[in-house]
């Protein structure tokens, strides 16, 4: 990789997570109001810039086209034509503005390339702040959990990832348990019990439904969240045609409550664990396991993709499983739906970085294609044990967008040919180069000859 390779990746791998930033507001005045010698020698040079560019540019419009005539032919010819002495001057101005154009062109370029190189260092220095506030958080949490909420709050607008850590929606959590009221719905029909974790865009509860007498997961929407328009009518909308989703293999909704400017899904509990936790386990998952799952998943995206549902943030933390070994994709909360009226902002990011497709990492327009990637990097973490590309946020996400994974094969020996191309057809880059379709990617995986 020659310098200007050098400079125009690192160059990307500071500007990819711009879109991300600009909606954290902490991030975002950390990057704009830091004080470093770079923006020192930055905003002298603007000043500078703005007191010379007019002298400057005058100056050389002087020398290449001077204003006083050199021939006494010239002189007459002026005097008794006054539009050519128009038209000069016309000229002359034309030139002088130019040259003020290309002179703060040239100055805005470099001030913007400073910032965006900038960018890193004010992410890094947010996720340092927002470990302070949580530690903040955790050690006051018995004592004042309003304060304790507050500070956590503030941790995740610190933070670059759009979901938050789960250190941090834990915390949340607790402290929203010591807040809220113990029943909710009519008539108080659901118990809430306990926390239980944290998904894409809420945090999930433990609760009892006191009508029919069972056990239920009770999500949330994050309270930041459910006080941006574009969020709660996403969640609100979206939750009626997720309800109409029946399948196997995808987590049913039971009910939609809205009560004192707070979200809730009701939906089934699960307790047998994640996709996470069995990957984590010391006993691997068989070929043979990671298929069927990888079938199983495959099945309910395409249900959802029929349905018009774009899920968005596949991964093995969204695939939880039953006591029984039955898994659904959960987390819906971030999901797409083609009769939508609301529309995510152009250029936001939505996800998680480490399994994000290259167009989801770009922030550019995306289809059921780039689920079939995430659960392509799913799939890799499944056979490998870890994810193709690894490191902050910023080099993941442009990693994605650049670079081509190790092969999986090399990691895991046991991984056949034909399992490898697979996979690495799930990881290409250009969506067109993927399966089009979820039905084609689950015949080829049922068309494996397994040993």
């Amino acid at each position: 990789m020659n310098k200007l390779q050098q400079y125009s990746y690192h160059l990307v791998t500071a500007a990819t997570p711009l879109p991300l930033v600009i909606r954290k507001s902490g991030i975002l005045k950390l990057w704009l109001l830091s004080v470093t010698r770079k923006r020192v020698y930055l905003l002298a040079g603007i000043l500078l810039l703005f007191f010379a560019v007019s002298p400057v540019s005058q100056s050389l419009v002087n020398i290449g086209y001077p204003k006083e005539e050199k021939t006494l032919k010239n002189t007459l010819s002026g005097m008794f034509n006054p539009k050519a002495r128009k038209a000069a001057q016309a000229l002359r101005d034309t030139r002088y503005q130019q040259l003020v154009f290309i002179f703060w062109s040239l100055g805005l370029s470099v001030a913007t390339i400073v910032l965006l190189l900038d960018l890193p260092a004010a992410v890094k220095k947010g996720e340092q702040k927002a470990r302070k506030l949580l530690q903040q958080s955790q050690s006051i949490q018995s004592t004042n959990p309003e304060l304790a909420n507050t500070l956590a709050n503030t941790a995740y607008r610190l933070m670059l990832k759009p979901v938050p850590p789960d250190d941090i929606t834990k915390t949340v959590a607790i402290a929203q348990t010591k807040k809220i009221i113990r029943y909710i719905g009519e008539n108080n029909r659901y118990r809430i019990e306990k926390p239980l974790g944290s998904g894409g865009a809420g945090i999930v509860y433990l609760a009892f439904d006191t009508l029919l007498e069972r056990q239920v997961a009770l999500k949330e929407l994050f309270e930041e969240l459910a006080r941006d328009k574009e969020h709660s009518d996403r969640f609100r909308v979206e939750a009626k045609a997720l309800a109409a989703l029946n399948h196997p293999h995808i987590l049913p909704i039971y009910d939609f409550l809205q009560e004192n400017g707070h979200f809730w899904l009701v939906m089934e509990l699960l307790s047998g664990g994640s996709l996470t936790d069995k990957i984590n386990q010391s006993s691997a998952l068989s070929i043979t396991e990671i298929i069927k799952i990888t079938i199983g998943v495959a099945s309910g995206l395409g249900y959802a993709h029929q349905k018009g549902f774009i899920h968005r943030d596949i991964k093995p933390e969204n695939i939880l499983f039953a006591d029984d070994e039955t898994y659904r994709i959960t987390d819906f909360g971030i999901a797409k739906h083609s009769a939508s009226s609301v529309k995510t902002q152009h250029g936001i990011i939505m996800g998680s970085p480490g399994y994000m497709s290259p167009e989801q990492a770009a922030g550019g327009e995306i289809d059921y294609r780039s689920d079939i990637y995430s659960l392509g990097v799913t799939l890799y973490q499944m056979l490998t044990g870890r994810l193709p590309f690894e490191g902050d946020t910023a080099s993941v996400m442009a990693q994605h967008i650049t670079q081509t994974p190790a092969s999986p094969s090399e990691l895991n020996p046991d991984i056949s040919d034909e399992l490898g191309a697979i996979l690495l057809k799930m990881l290409q880059k250009k969506p067109q180069h993927r399966f089009q379709s979820t039905d084609d990617l689950i015949k080829s995986l049922e068309g494996l000859k397994l040993t």
